[in-house]
């Protein structure tokens, strides 16, 4: 499984709420493209905008049919809809097409213990499942008319999911890697798809982090951008440089 984790603290210094919005979408975007299992915010007591960051990372990860059912209107989210979609597999028209894997939430759960699951029509489908009421669910569309799907598991990247947690959480984690301009360049057989990486924040870097909190961190290091020709490396950039180098690897050596 392939995850990177970002501070609480990644959009410490930016004030505009445009520019903060288009960093968690940069953000997104580079999970989708490298196809990231899973996004964690840690903690950091300097800066906790947790709320923030993962509502529009979820948001973003949400296909466009359902937003409306699982998002409310809220502050953070006024920007949302201006950024580029991430045009994942799972982000499907409003067609549908039979034999097609989508999307869908339970709107309904009937006495019987069926699940009436939108899947981005007016109509609801009936769905035998244990999920609650506003879960999301993957489905198979078997028939059109009458609308009727089963549950089922998409053979392609389908997208990310968000967690969040504590550093102290954080370094109990198998394969954990921190990215630092102070570390060594690593080489194949070195860099691999099951790891978790780890980023600071603009003014920090995570064994900085670290300190400030208390917290004894020991974890492999990687520099992904050997010979840098800027002052610093943003936190979007270095995620597109640390997962384009997880990415060059699968591919030439078949990582899974």
């Amino acid at each position: 499984m392939l995850s990177i984790a970002i501070p609480s603290s990644s959009l410490i210094n930016e004030r505009d709420e445009k520019l903060k919005a288009f960093k968690v979408g940069l953000i997104a975007r580079a999970a989708a493209v490298f196809r990231v299992d899973e996004i964690i915010v840690y903690h950091d007591p300097v800066l906790d905008e947790t709320d923030y960051i993962t509502e529009i990372l979820e948001y973003l990860e949400t296909p466009q049919y359902l937003r409306k059912q699982l998002f409310p209107l809220k502050k953070s989210l006024k920007y949302a809809g201006l950024l580029p979609p991430l045009s994942i597999p799972s982000h499907r028209s409003k067609h549908l097409k039979v034999g097609e894997v989508r999307e869908g939430v339970v709107r309904h759960v009937a006495p019987d213990g069926t699940r009436w699951v939108d899947v981005g029509i007016d109509a609801l489908a009936p769905l035998k499942c244990d999920a609650e009421k506003g879960a999301r669910v993957t489905v198979r569309i078997c028939s059109k008319n009458p609308l009727q799907v089963e549950e089922a598991k998409p053979q392609e990247y389908w997208g990310y999911r968000v967690k969040r947690l504590r550093m102290e959480e954080l370094i109990k984690r198998k394969n954990l890697v921190v990215t630092s301009r102070k570390c060594e360049v690593p080489k194949p057989p070195v860099i691999r798809r099951d790891v978790t990486l780890v980023f600071g924040n603009p003014e920090e870097g995570v064994f900085e982090i670290a300190k400030r909190l208390g917290i004894k961190m020991e974890a492999e290091c990687w520099n992904v951008v050997p010979l840098q020709g800027t002052r610093t490396v943003r936190l979007e950039e270095a995620i597109f440089a640390a997962l384009s180098l997880v990415n060059f690897a699968e591919y030439w050596g078949g990582l899974r």
